[in-house]
């Protein structure tokens, strides 16, 4: 079954992002050293303020697309260290991930 993996980074007062660092560097580096673990692709949105005005909880949003579970876990374990060490260069907060298996899908 097919899983993403969500990585959300917190949008507090004093969070830093670099997009530009992020989609030229780091997301390459994660399809780099994840992909041979199954990780077909990948989605990265910027989320806005709500429609009231509000800011939302998080800024940033990638979702990593594998083929099953195990991979992400593997993929993680055996290849993590570079993608997880290159954090601090462009965010100051740490991302929370969130594994989901894909029970529908209409893209």
């Amino acid at each position: 079954m097919t899983v993403h993996c969500t990585v959300l980074y917190p949008n507090d007062d004093d969070a830093t992002f670099d997009m530009k660092y992020y989609l030229a560097t780091h997301m390459p580096l994660v399809q780099e050293k994840f992909g041979p673990f199954g990780m077909s692709g990948y989605s990265v949105l910027k989320f806005q303020n709500g429609p009231d005005g509000s800011k939302p909880q998080y800024s940033v949003q990638a979702t990593l697309h594998f083929d099953k579970a195990e991979s992400v876990g593997k993929a993680s374990k055996e290849a993590g260290e570079p993608v997880f060490g290159d954090v601090p260069n462009f965010s100051n907060k740490s991302p929370i991930f969130l594994v989901a298996d894909v029970v529908d899908d209409k893209s």
